[in-house]
């Protein structure tokens, strides 16, 4: 008969050499210890059936029961206990690698991915590691934003810069992402937890619980579950863990960024295609919008096309892109369209192209501060300072008297040294010297086949005051915020209106402290900043500053790299030049007049449209976008319906006019305008308008 070795387990403490004979004088004061004994009956015969276990109970005293480690030095346990992590990073390599695999299986280009790449965008900050997919996902959403921008510029023609923005953030929003992301399962992927030697075991173990809508209660604890479960979306993974929405959105962006740095463009957008984003575009489409700007030459006497293409750097093949640059909607005298859609276009590759030159340049800074300084490097007030500089301004075509009057005051003042202008207030910035930076780079990458390369190098001396940080500025009130996150105080900004003016009176209050300032603009958000400015300036002649070393010190210390232009590997498109058209076919339909009266805003009667435009550029809002919502009647009597959405950021809200229907579309859109001009006029924010 075979016979198992015992195995004893005591919950009293097991002493080296306990005696028998003591133990039988406190046998009846001992606790008992279970002993299992499994005795395996042997095979009476080959052919007959093994019978069952049998149990038999032993009681013994603890004090003869010896646990000893035989053939395991002292050197052998301590490497032995570093086996846990190191094969939860094992774990992890694996799951990098099977994900890798799969793409590779999906699309060739998914080869082209390494394992440590795609482990670095599945591993988020909460894990620990010396590397998270941070800088990636920063990347990522760039190339993401310039990809589908790209391709809605191409793919819907006649759509503006309100319609396309809005459709290019249906696409990039983290809602998509996370319904793209969840169908193709990439979250079961994702390493969002730290190493934790409590809960690991080994490989080959299988999970035995599989998370669902009926179990998920009973699998995830309540102390695991967040605390505004109603606010969040979340997925199990295998690993049966919690997952923010935003979580799995950063991996898409991510998995972006990896493929950008490790393969280039055509990888990238061959991922975006397999997670359900399409990008692609036909070289036909790009040739057919350069020819079609052949309508701008109309106004080819108001510019002067020499000047301004040394202006820009660059010597237009489609000189039409280059007057549609410059052709603000304001301005009626030609047969349609402005510098909108162009704006949309290069807004997207500035972005990338920043975010390109941030992330080769500044390798050693933290996602955080890389965002801080794309932040600070895309926007409209570092255009608008680059425009007013290089004189753009000068060569707008436009019909608004205040809008000449706002960009006069903003150039002014910016052209004023450092010492005059913490004298004074400076205005606000108009969004439409902004709007020129962009729009002249979106005609640039138009008008060079969507040569990136090109658009690089001009973007390098173009951007260099802004990209050189030489006075790098947080925002007032991001300042503020992390000034009152330091020492725990409390920020508030109370805004109200009154007159057209926006009024904010900030305060902060924390212990032995309290600072109040008052600030009133147009703008509600310039007033924030003007009273946060103030603030700031109180408390630091207080000496509250912060102990950490601020962004300028750290750019300071930090080495440069050589700016690289990361993963652009695409061809660039041969963009045939335009036919010649005879000057005395360029004439304007409209009557002409002189471009200095232009500028000034002129004496002819305004439209509705204009005086709406005009609005818009007095209180820095987005300019008014108009869409025809009905169309009624036979075709050979056809009425148009159009409505004119405005919106006003300060009140969070959108205005919406609709118009009666008429037979010509321009006439309908001009009636949706008066609508909202007399709206806007009884609201009070046309009180100060000539």
């Amino acid at each position: 008969m075979g016979v198992h070795p015992i195995v004893a387990q005591s919950s009293g403490r097991c002493e080296s050499g306990g005696n028998l004979e003591q133990g039988k004088g406190t046998w009846n004061s001992l606790r008992k210890v279970t002993l299992q004994v499994y005795l395996l009956n042997a095979y009476q015969s080959l052919k007959a059936e093994s019978r069952g276990k049998e149990e038999h109970f032993v009681e013994l005293p603890p004090e003869i029961c010896q646990l000893k480690i035989i053939g395991f030095s002292k050197d052998i346990g301590s490497s032995l206990s570093l086996l846990p992590s190191i094969m939860h990073r094992l774990e992890s390599l694996l799951v990098a690698i099977e994900l890798k695999n799969r793409l590779s299986a999906s699309f060739p280009e998914g080869a082209e991915v390494s394992a440590d790449r795609v482990l670095e965008a599945l591993t988020t900050e909460k894990c620990n590691e010396w590397f998270s997919l941070e800088r990636l996902e920063v990347l990522g959403d760039a190339f993401l934003k310039f990809a589908v921008g790209r391709h809605l510029f191409l793919l819907h023609d006649t759509l503006d810069e309100g319609q396309l923005t809005r459709k290019r953030s249906n696409l990039v929003n983290n809602s998509n992402l996370l319904k793209l992301a969840t169908m193709s399962k990439l979250q079961v992927y994702i390493r969002d937890n730290s190493f934790d030697p409590r809960q690991f075991f080994a490989l080959g173990r299988p999970c035995s619980v599989i998370c669902s809508e009926e179990t998920e209660t009973i699998v995830h604890s309540r102390e695991s579950c967040p605390k505004n479960g109603s606010n969040i979306q979340v997925r199990c993974s295998k690993g049966h863990h919690w997952l923010h929405k935003k979580t799995i959105a950063d991996v898409v962006e991510a998995l972006v960024g990896a493929f950008i740095v490790e393969s280039g463009f055509k990888a990238a957008t061959a991922f975006l295609k397999w997670i359900g984003i399409q990008v692609n575009f036909e070289a036909s489409q790009v040739s057919n919008i350069c020819s079609a700007s052949t309508i701008f030459r109309q106004l080819d006497a108001k510019v002067d096309i020499t000047a301004l293409e040394k202006l820009v750097g660059h010597s237009f093949v489609h000189k039409g892109l280059l007057v549609q640059a410059f052709l603000h909607p304001s301005y009626n005298h030609h047969l349609g369209g402005c510098y909108q859609r162009l704006e949309f276009l290069g807004d997207a590759v500035l972005d990338y192209l920043i975010t390109s030159y941030l992330y080769s340049v500044y390798p050693k800074l933290t996602p955080g501060q890389l965002t801080d300084l794309r932040s600070f490097s895309v926007c409209n007030n570092s255009f608008a300072a680059i425009a007013a500089h290089r004189s753009f301004h000068e060569f707008l075509l436009y019909d608004s008297s205040t809008l000449c009057e706002s960009m006069n005051k903003y150039v002014d003042f910016i052209r004023t040294t450092a010492s005059e202008k913490r004298l004074v207030e400076g205005p606000s910035c108009p969004k439409v010297l902004g709007d020129l930076v962009e729009a002249s780079v979106g005609a640039i990458f138009l008008d060079t086949g969507f040569d990136l390369n090109r658009v690089w190098k001009m973007v390098l001396s173009f951007m260099d005051p802004v990209i050189s940080f030489s006075k790098l500025q947080l925002h007032p009130v991001r300042e503020l915020q992390e000034l009152c996150q330091f020492y725990n105080w409390k920020a508030e900004f109370p805004l109200s209106k009154k007159d057209g003016m926006f009024t904010v009176e900030a305060k902060v209050t924390g212990v032995n402290v309290c600072a109040t300032a008052c600030a009133a603009n147009r703008n509600g958000k310039a007033a924030k900043r003007m009273a946060a400015q103030k603030i700031i300036g109180t408390l630091k002649a207080q000496d509250y500053k912060l102990k950490s070393e601020s962004l300028e010190e750290v750019l300071k210390s930090t080495r440069k790299m050589k700016a690289k232009l990361i993963g652009y590997d695409e061809a660039s498109i041969d963009v045939t030049a335009p036919v010649a058209i005879p000057k005395e076919k360029l004439k304007s339909q409209e009557p002409s007049r002189s471009t200095e009266s232009n500028r000034l805003g002129g004496s002819s009667k305004k439209t509705a449209r204009s005086r709406l435009y005009e609005v818009c550029a007095a209180n820095s809002w987005k300019l008014p976008t108009f869409e025809c919502c009905d169309e009624t009647g036979p075709s050979h009597l056809r009425k148009f319906s159009f409505k004119v959405s405005i919106d006003i950021e300060e009140d969070s809200d959108v205005i919406v006019a609709f118009g009666e229907a008429h037979p010509r579309k321009k006439e309908a859109a001009e009636h949706a305008a008066e609508g909202a001009i007399w709206y806007l006029k009884s609201a009070g924010y046309l009180h100060e308008l000539k």
